[in-house]
Formats: C-alpha cells, sequence, structure tokens
C-alpha cells in the first residue's frame, strides 16, 4: 500500500500564524502590552507577500536566516520584500555581537572559509571542532562580509516567544505544530477546546513567561564563580501567581544547587528558605555533612509532624531512622508494614511480579486484576467528565491542550464543588453508578483525554470495584480525588483482590523494592475513605517442575534491527530434564554474509527453501508459553526474536534468565564463561558449535549445573 501524506494549502503557514494571531488577540488580549498590540497591527498593516515572508522567517528553527533559503514560488519579490522589512525592523544584518550564536548555526565549509585565513583548518576535522576553534577568535576576525551578508537576524522574537507561551503554556512549542496537526501527524482536541486564557491577569502572565525562560536559560548554563550566582539571585523580580510562585522555587534551588560548589554556608541558607520537597532534602543532606546535627535532628522532626508532601514524609522517616537510629515514623507507615503479607512466587514472574501475584490469587479461585492508576483515574475522568471538561472557563485552552485548566490548577472542587455534591449525592446505589459510567463511556468513548486511557474492557476493569466495595468509600474517594487532583492522581496500588467476597488493594513489592515516595499520600487517603490496603511482599523460588525453554539462535549478524535469524533451536526442559526440542532453518530474505557462512556453516542455498520466520512465530509461542527463556547472553537471542514478532505487530514477552551471568554467579574463577569455554571445562559435548541445536544443547546442561547451585542455596 503507498501512503500519500495529506498535501496542505499554498498559504498555510500564513493560515496558521493568523490563527494563532486570532487566539492571542482574541481570549488573551487583556494579558498583551501597547507593545504587543502595536506589533501585531503592524503585521495585520502589511501586504500579503510581506506577512508570508515574515511568517516563513518564523517558522524557522534560528533566528539566523540564509537570504538564498527564503525564496518561494507563492512571493513575489521576495528580495524587495525583505529589504523593505529590514527597513521597518523586522529583520536586520548580523552583527559583530551576533557572530558567537551565529557561528554555532553555520555548515561545515561555511565554518571552514571563516576559519581558514586566521588558523589551519584540516578538511577531516567534524564540525563540533571547527567551532570550539572559531570560538577562540574575536569577534572581529570572524566577521566576515561576504558572508555575513547572506544572512538576516529575526528581530520579532521577543513578541513571538511570549505569544506562544500563551497560547501553548511552555517555552518549547512552536508554530510547526499547526502543519504537524494539519498532516494528521498530531492528534488535538478541537471538539473539548473551549479558547481560553491560561492566566487571570497580564501582571501574573509576564511573572510566569520570564520566570520559565529564566529557568530554561539557567539549565543551560555552565556557573564559573559565586558572584555570577548571587547576581542572578538578585535579579530575580516579585512573582505573581501560584504557578510563577513554583518556577520561582525551582529557580531558587537550582542556583542554591549551583552555589555548593563555591560557598556552601550560603548556599545551605538558601535552600533552608525554599519551601520545596527537592530543597529541604538537599538542605538536610548538606546539613549533614556539615556537621550540623542537632539542627538536622529538629528539621526532620517537624518535617516528620507537618510534612510538606507524602515524598517529603518518606525522606525524612528514612534519613531519621538511618542517621540518627530513631524510629520515628508516621502512623501510615506504621499501619502499612503491620498491615503487609510475603507470598512465594516462582521466579519465572521476574519479569512481571504483578502479574505473577494476580495469577497467585486466581490460582486460588479469587478475583484479582491488575489495577495501578487506570482504575481510579478512569473512573475519575468518566464520572466527572463534564465537570472536568465542560465547566465554562475552566476546561481546555485550545486543541493543543492535553489537561484542563482545572485540573492544572488543581482546583477543580472549588470552582465546581455545587455540581460535584450533587453528582455525588444522586448516587444511591452501585448499579446507579455503574449505568452512569456506562452512558459517560457511549457518549465519550475514543475521546482524547490525559486521563486516562480508552479500552474496550474499561468498564470490566471498573465493575469488580462498584460491585464489592461499599458504595460511601468509592464516592467519598471520587470526592478527595477532586479537591487534590494533584495529589491523588497516581501512586495507587498495584492490583485488587475480592476474596471471600471482601475487596482489598494490594501493593506488590518484590526484592529490592520500596514503597516509593508518592504512593504514601494515596494509600492513606484510600484508608482513611475506609479501603483495606496492603503491601505484599514477594520471595522468588525455584520450582524444580518449572519448564525452562533453553533457546539458541543464528543470525546475518550482530544487530538485531539490521539483521535477520537463519536458524532456531529450542530445547523445554523439566526437573532438569530435556522434554521436547524444536528446531528449524529460517528464510532470512536477504542473502547470508560469507564470514558467518564460515562461523555457522548456513549458506544461502540451505535456508532458501526454510520457512520465513512469520510461517513459525505460532510455533515459537506455543513452544515457549509458560516457560523461562534461558540462552547464553540471553539478550541476544531475547532481543532477535522479539524483533522478528514487533516485524509482524506482535508482541512477545518471557520471563528470561542467561547462563553467563548465571554461570559467572555461581562458578566464579574460569577463565572465560563463553560457551565453547564452559563446554570444554565442564566436559560438556558439542555436535557442531554455532549451530543453534547443539549450542542449546549445550547450555541446557549448564543451565542444570546452574540450578544444582541454585536450589542449595534456596535451601
Amino acid at each position: 500500500m503507498n501512503f500519500r501524506q495529506k498535501e496542505l494549502p499554498t498559504f498555510y503557514y500564513l493560515h496558521h500564524f493568523t490563527e494563532f494571531l486570532k487566539f492571542v488577540k482574541g481570549p488573551c488580549s487583556s494579558l498583551l502590552s501597547q507593545d504587543n498590540l502595536q506589533f501585531i497591527q503592524q503585521f495585520e498593516a502589511l501586504n500579503k507577500d510581506a506577512q508570508c515572508l515574515v511568517v516563513r522567517a518564523l517558522n524557522r528553527k534560528s533566528k539566523f536566516i540564509k537570504l538564498s533559503t527564503m525564496a518561494y514560488d507563492e512571493i513575489s519579490n521576495g528580495n524587495m520584500h525583505i529589504e523593505q522589512l529590514m527597513a521597518q525592523g523586522w529583520f536586520r544584518h548580523i552583527a559583530k555581537d551576533d557572530i558567537r550564536t551565529w557561528l554555532t548555526t553555520l555548515t561545515k565549509s561555511e565554518l571552514t572559509a571563516l576559519i581558514k585565513p586566521h588558523t589551519k583548518v584540516m578538511s577531516a576535522w567534524p564540525r563540533a571542532k571547527l567551532i570550539e576553534i572559531s570560538q577562540g577568535l574575536s569577534a572581529t576576525q570572524l566577521y566576515d562580509e561576504t558572508l555575513t551578508d547572506t544572512y538576516f537576524v529575526r528581530t520579532i522574537d521577543e513578541h513571538i516567544d511570549y505569544f506562544l507561551y500563551l497560547y501553548f503554556g511552555n517555552c518549547h512549542s512552536k508554530l510547526n505544530q499547526f502543519s504537524m496537526r494539519d498532516l494528521g501527524v498530531m492528534r488535538t482536541r478541537k471538539e473539548q477546546a473551549q479558547i481560553l486564557a491560561r492566566f487571570l491577569s497580564i501582571e501574573s502572565a509576564r511573572s510566569t513567561f520570564e520566570l520559565h525562560c529564566t529557568l530554561s536559560m539557567l539549565k543551560e548554563t555552565t556557573f564559573e564563580d559565586a558572584h555570577s550566582i548571587h547576581q542572578h539571585l538578585a535579579a530575580l523580580s516579585e512573582t505573581v501567581g501560584e504557578r510563577a510562585q513554583l518556577l520561582d522555587e525551582r529557580i531558587k534551588y537550582l542556583l542554591a544547587n549551583a552555589l555548593l560548589a563555591f560557598d556552601q554556608q550560603t548556599a545551605i541558607q538558601q535552600l533552608a528558605l525554599i519551601n520545596s520537597d527537592e530543597a529541604q532534602e538537599k538542605w538536610v543532606r548538606e546539613a549533614y555533612k556539615l556537621g550540623l546535627k542537632d539542627e538536622v535532628e529538629q528539621r526532620l522532626e517537624a518535617l516528620i509532624d507537618t510534612p510538606l508532601s507524602d515524598h517529603n514524609l518518606a525522606f525524612a522517616e528514612d534519613f531519621l531512622a538511618r542517621k540518627y537510629k530513631k524510629k520515628r515514623t508516621s502512623v501510615l507507615t506504621d499501619m502499612l508494614r503491620d498491615n503487609s503479607q510475603t507470598i512465594a512466587l516462582d521466579e519465572m514472574h521476574k519479569a512481571a511480579v504483578e502479574r505473577g501475584v494476580v495469577a497467585y490469587y486466581q490460582a486460588r479461585k479469587c478475583l484479582a486484576q491488575l489495577t495501578e492508576n487506570q482504575l481510579w483515574r478512569s473512573l475519575f475522568g468518566l464520572f466527572f467528565w463534564e465537570e472536568i471538561f465542560e465547566t465554562e472557563g475552566f476546561g481546555l485552552v485550545n486543541e493543543f491542550d492535553r489537561m484542563p485548566l482545572c485540573l492544572k490548577k488543581n482546583n477543580l472542587y472549588e470552582i465546581a464543588s455545587k455540581q460535584i455534591e450533587h453528582k455525588l449525592d444522586a448516587i444511591k446505589h452501585s448499579d446507579e453508578l455503574i449505568k452512569l459510567l456506562a452512558k459517560q463511556a457511549s457518549k465519550h468513548y475514543g475521546k482524547t483525554n490525559d486521563i486516562f486511557r480508552w479500552k474496550q474492557n474499561l468498564l470490566a476493569l471498573i465493575s469488580p470495584l462498584l460491585q464489592h466495595a461499599p458504595l460511601n468509600s468509592v464516592l467519598q474517594h471520587l470526592r478527595s480525588m477532586s479537591q487534590d487532583w494533584h495529589k491523588l492522581s497516581d501512586g495507587y496500588p498495584d492490583i485488587l483482590v475480592v476474596e471471600g467476597e471482601k475487596l482489598r488493594f494490594e501493593e506488590v513489592k518484590s526484592e529490592g523494592d520500596q514503597l516509593r515516595r508518592n504512593q504514601l499520600l494515596s494509600i492513606q487517603t484510600l484508608k482513611e475513605n475506609g479501603f483495606d490496603v496492603r503491601i505484599t511482599n514477594v520471595e522468588w523460588t525455584i520450582d524444580p517442575l518449572q519448564p525452562y525453554v533453553v533457546v539458541d539462535i543464528e543470525t546475518t549478524g550482530g544487530r538485531a534491527q539490521q539483521h535477520k535469524i537463519t536458524e532456531i533451536g529450542m530445547v523445554k526442559m523439566i526437573n532438569n530434564e530435556i522434554v521436547d526440542e524444536w528446531q528449524s532453518l529460517i528464510n532470512p530474505q536477504r542473502r547470508i554474509p560469507a564470514k558467518i557462512t564460515a562461523l555457522t556453516g548456513i549458506d544461502n542455498q540451505m535456508v532458501a527453501d526454510a520457512p520465513l520466520f512469520a510461517e513459525v512465530a505460532e510455533q515459537v509461542v506455543a513452544f515457549t508459553d509458560g516457560c523461562i527463556f534461558v540462552a547464553h547472553n540471553v539478550n541476544f537471542d531475547y532481543g532477535f526474536i522479539k524483533e522478528e514478532f514487533a516485524r509482524l505487530e506482535q508482541r512477545f514477552k518471557r520471563p528470561k534468565l542467561c547462563t553467563v551471568s548465571q554461570m559467572r554467579k555461581h562458578y566464579k574463577g574460569i577463565n572465560s564463561y563463553s560457551l565453547a569455554n564452559l563446554t570444554r571445562h565442564f566436559d560438556i559435548s558439542m555436535q557442531r558449535h554455532h549451530r543453534a541445536m547443539s549450542d542449546a544443547v549445550a547450555a541446557s546442561e549448564l543451565l542444570k549445573l546452574i540450578n544444582e547451585k541454585r536450589l542449595v542455596n534456596d535451601a
């Protein structure tokens, strides 16, 4: 099938910019200065050709634009219009102050021509080296009018950057997103857009924009001394609005963190003043290093009593326990520890431990399913769809937005409390809630949103909760989510279990896992709202009756994405005995390199009549189903097979075990862990090295040795 990209109309750049300006001077008119408004009026006064040139220039990545690239069929007398636009101040010539930045946009040949009169240049040098050398020359040396005159500079970015911020709400989105939308590359949410301003006042808009620009700039800055950092701190202006306050805290943290390298005492004083998780955590660590142990202990105690967040609480508890040997935990942490359990799972579930626990309960005739964040986010999004997306003035700003304003600002309950309480009070029985959700899903199915993912079985995911949980608990938690979406949008337990008609949630932790900080508040709120929440710790066991499939493949080369499989050999083992075998040559649909044939003995003639991988894919799935995938250097074999399935648009996932890493772990001191050397070392017979079945059988003998050691250790 030939894919033909959608064609855009001749003046689409201008059409997009006009659409963009309509938003800026419409709902955002109160956020514009007189200079902004004058800029828009001047643009609208230009003739169509001049407007097209300005917009074409604005769609370039760099503000430095080569004159020869500005010729377009739809624009008449382009050079004349560029000269006029320069005279009017829309563009200008390159000045000496621009040179350092301009150099980074030049091609290798342009850089060579510029540098060559002043220093030796080798043709083999990469562009990056030429830029590095050019930075050592003065601006006067590099200012060559024969080259600079072939470029011009945009002068209007100050306005456009602010307008883009008003439209997209970030510093990285560009005008090309309109083209991506029209080409079908980017999905937007036109049917849900309300066309709103993001800010209430020009003061909050300018404050947030300027702080965001400052933050972006500082992230790319390398500080050479404390003086420059103090200058940036002193230059920060008063913030207006909650979002600006958050940006101000992030900037101050970044600067205080950088200051640690030059002035540790002043840096930790700055950190102590910043009311954010990362700043408080950094202060604790740095103050402790300086020996301020009493002050740190007092701060930790205070953070546990009144934490800034669940992250902050978990850190304070952990640091106090580790450094001061004091058990000072929250009620929630103690509750979770007291309400934990341990179950033993076969190691085949290591790649997907939560699914393993679900299988564990299902084998015991319990209802169990994966839930994580999807369950509660789906329930929340469906139930409050109208309040979230259709509350006037608080939905999606425009079609490019992903999250409604009411959730971004975390004020859904504040602005829609009457509607929310009315909707919650109207639900008297669980079946009423199920019917409402079914109606909502039917009405809104497929509408793009960033709250949850649409799935055909979405209601089946939610139904067990509504059928087995107390209705009051469900409704109260929905209320809690509407009151504080930021804290309750994630961190939910992994699985839902119904045992004996009683429902509970379980957070699954395997060896080495810890309860993450963002999970504490969600779990605490679930418990406060009447849900049973437990921690399930998983211990890994080795079941001698667990099936293993030992695999070896031969290929046309070493990279899965560029090369193909030529042979597969697999043996299935149970209780250290081979119970089944499967092998086949595979037609790779490409020539086998001579060096590969020399290594494996497999040539083009041998695979000419062999099946394609697609023709044996179902057999591979069936033979490996329920097995641990074992290979010598397992990621190589597994990666090739996974890639072959990906080409068929199928997913292949099995738990893995590597005989190389396991032999290194259990049989230390061998000079080489290659398959050939290990077979010699342990006197394992080999029919033909670098043939799939022979190598698979040899690797199965290594697996026996590995399992002998592991079973002893497990005992």
